[in-house]
């Protein structure tokens, strides 16, 4: 007898119209619609209040001063090195995109960035960390934190769950005392405490990104603690009984499935922090809010104070809703949610 195979095909994918599209998530029932209507009156009373100051609002204080929106109070003949290097990890980031839909391997992409990060590094060479100001020291204090905090929070969150009693106390209480002090006061004890052990060898700019790790890397621990613990038992007996070592086993087995589970939290958690840099002004910093309050001090912007923080909410929307649209495209191609 001969078998027969049958091929089962998927649904034809239909594009709904914009009137199905509408009918179906604005107008779907009575409550539904009276909800769209609603938030539509609510939406028009707003832009009738808003529309008008938008329009005669003095967005001279953004306009004229790119620059020091940028890189703040940097010296003129050095910018040219800030926007070299800004050109070249916004190449890198837009061949990493092409890359990663081109599926290149991640090994080429790692070599790439390093070979990148070198130039950059020999770039801004003569540049002062205390010299960068504007969206670069914010971009700057950011990936820093990021950078470092995630190899420690790791670490951290790996000795959470260590079956050494030792290792596990110490992590736990490295976590729980940092989760119990707000990041303002981090902030200011780094920034004046620390000097008495230090001196002037860090200088506020490292300092800000000693205390955003060391705030930061308790979060990232206890992410990744809920991680590990979120891989099911059998995945680790099932390792250790093929002959797999404990550091094998996390490493081979346990870390790669819970990264995968701890990506959301992860880049909540990186959101957050990107945020936080505003907290750095309080220190005397001049990211994008202490450029900000700079320019508010000039006689000739002192009332254009609702224009200043409407341009830093845009701008702090749009770099976490990126990071928010690329967390969700990179948990789709993991199939994160789908069964």
């Amino acid at each position: 007898m001969t078998a027969i195979h049958a091929q089962v095909l998927a649904p034809p994918q239909t594009r709904p119209s914009t009137r199905e599209w509408l009918q179906h998530n604005l107008f779907d029932g009575i409550w539904n619609t009276l909800f769209t209507v609603a938030i539509a009156a609510l939406l028009a009373l707003v832009m009738a209040r808003v529309g008008p100051w938008i329009a005669r609002a003095h967005w001279g204080v953004i306009a004229d001063h790119p620059r020091f929106w940028l890189i703040g109070l940097m010296p003129v003949e050095l910018a040219l090195r800030a926007y070299w290097a800004g050109g070249l990890l916004a190449l890198m980031v837009l061949l990493t995109l092409l890359g990663v839909r081109a599926r290149v391997r991640p090994a080429a992409l790692l070599s790439a960035w390093g070979g990148i990060l070198i130039a950059v590094a020999w770039v801004m060479s003569p540049v002062r960390l205390d010299q960068i100001g504007g969206l670069y020291l914010t971009l700057l204090l950011a990936v820093a934190a990021i950078a470092g905090s995630f190899p420690i929070g790791v670490l951290v969150g790996m000795g959470r769950v260590s079956p050494l009693p030792v290792v596990r106390g110490l992590c736990t209480l490295y976590i729980e005392l940092i989760r119990g002090i707000p990041f303002i006061t981090m902030l200011l004890w780094f920034s004046v405490f620390v000097t008495l052990v230090s001196g002037d060898a860090l200088s506020r700019v490292e300092r800000a990104m000693v205390a955003m790790i060391v705030f930061t890397s308790a979060y990232v621990g206890e992410i990744v603690r809920a991680g590990i613990q979120s891989v099911p038992r059998g995945q680790m007996e099932a390792a250790r009984a093929v002959g797999l070592s404990g550091l094998a086993t996390m490493r081979h087995v346990v870390l790669p499935q819970a990264v995968k589970n701890m990506i959301p939290a992860l880049v909540g958690q990186f959101i957050s922090l990107f945020k936080d840099t505003s907290l750095t002004v309080i220190i005397g910093l001049t990211e994008l809010v202490g450029t900000g309050r700079a320019l508010l001090a000039i006689t000739q912007y002192l009332h254009d104070v609702r224009e200043v923080y409407v341009f830093l909410l845009l701008t702090y929307f749009a770099f976490s809703y990126a990071m928010s649209s690329a967390s969700r495209r990179l948990e789709k191609r993991l199939g994160l949610g789908e069964r």
